[in-house]
């Protein structure tokens, strides 16, 4: 299961700087979570099931922060794009990012 979350937060960090260098055209990086379901793929115990609503808690959490800051930065321009007009972008590289790393730290401390 690290592994999967390893490779939604790498996904996740592509997708945000790919957003904000190229603007709509960097979404086009998320094209990598195609091969998310190829990644460890195994049968998940009740254990682990309970650790992995715990990280869907924490990801919400967090994607509710990152849409506040991302609506708080609306009227920003970073590198001649306009991060409102980009925010579902970013809103899906935070989401993303979030779950990797949350993921990560549960599985890590549990």
């Amino acid at each position: 299961m690290n592994k999967r979350f390893a490779y939604e937060l790498v996904v996740g960090i592509i997708g945000l700087i790919a957003v904000l260098l190229f603007g709509e055209k960097g979404l086009v990086a998320f094209a990598l979570l195609i091969a998310h379901p190829f990644i460890g793929k195994k049968k998940a115990d009740e254990r682990e099931w309970q650790l992995f609503y715990k990280i869907g808690n924490y990801t919400a959490g967090a994607s509710v922060v990152a849409a506040v800051i991302i609506y708080e930065l609306s009227d920003v321009i970073v590198n001649g794009i306009l991060i409102g007009k980009n925010w579902l972008g970013l809103l899906v590289a935070a989401v993303l990012i979030a779950h990797g790393i949350s993921g990560l730290l549960i599985l890590k401390y549990r």
